[in-house]
């Protein structure tokens, strides 16, 4: 399963840069008035501002996460399908991220929140790499069910 899930996605993440790049680089387009912008921004660090600058070595730690993942569900075929998509998604967030390291000296974010609500009204801009590692996680956090044979 990964061997589908890993290039789609990283497919969609590289086209929904490029297309943001192409299209966003004159200013914000507002999607959902109020909730939803498309803005482009070049990030030289981490998740929300965090190491800026520091791309280089950040490229690196993210393919090894990347091989890392796909080694471990090689060596594990018996992981739920929960599981085995939850570390595909964030194989695949760590080395769309670490493309544009390499390719760019930046990650291209565009997926910009804006609203008034307290919670999310200064959200980081972000992209589909980071929606994959994020739900990724999340997905590995939910409890799993055993099967009983």
């Amino acid at each position: 399963m990964p061997l589908f899930i890993v290039p789609f996605l990283l497919a969609l993440d590289q086209v929904f840069k490029l297309a943001a790049i192409q299209h966003l680089s004159s200013g914000s387009k507002s999607a959902i008035p109020g909730l939803l912008d498309f803005t482009l921004v070049y990030n030289t660090g981490a998740a929300f501002g965090l190491f800026t600058g520091g791309a280089q070595w950040l490229s690196y730690i993210s393919v090894a996460v990347g091989f890392g993942i796909l080694y471990y569900l090689y060596r594990n075929p018996r992981l739920s399908r929960v599981q085995t998509v939850a570390l595909s998604m964030i194989a695949a967030g760590a080395w769309g991220n670490a493309i544009d390291r390499i390719g760019r000296g930046s990650v291209v974010d565009y997926i910009d929140m804006t609203t008034n609500v307290a919670p999310i009204r200064d959200f980081p801009i972000f992209n589909l790499a980071d929606m994959c590692v994020v739900i990724g996680v999340a997905l590995l956090l939910l409890p799993q069910r055993r099967r009983k044979w």
